[in-house]
């Protein structure tokens, strides 16, 4: 009698179940590393909009409520996830950049992201000039 080659039924359900349990530990850790990486991405735009401020304020010699004209709104441009806002003070020459992340969207519990004209970044309660956004 020639026996068949192939797999048993119980064999394929023993590797299904191994990957079912690999995809459940792997998966949360995959979303992490996802949610951090758009935070890194808003917090380089943040920077780039600081420099923006910056720029047009050595270009007009002073602070005005026009540095930030065009500069808020949704970022990404491209599938938002925060608002971003400003908060000039031109009688003061200080600024803050608040990046709140938009209802409904996977950023939500991340908490509210901000940089002043110190260089001083928060993310929710924490706060520093070190690397206080991760």
């Amino acid at each position: 009698m020639k026996r068949d080659k192939g797999f048993t039924l119980m064999e394929l359900m023993v590797v299904v179940a191994i990957i079912g349990i690999l995809a459940a530990i792997a998966y949360p850790s995959y979303q992490q590393y996802v949610i951090k990486t758009k935070r890194v991405d808003m917090m380089t735009e943040m920077q780039n909009i600081a420099s923006q401020i910056e720029s047009r304020k050595l270009a007009q010699g002073k602070y005005s409520n026009t540095l930030t004209a065009g500069l808020g709104g949704s970022y990404p441009i491209q599938g938002a996830l925060y608002t971003v806002t400003f908060t000039p003070n031109p009688l003061t020459e200080k600024w803050t950049i608040t990046a709140t992340p938009m209802a409904g969207q996977q950023m939500v519990s991340d908490g509210v992201l901000t940089l002043n004209h110190q260089g001083v970044k928060c993310r929710a309660t924490t706060c520093g000039i070190g690397k206080e956004w991760n």
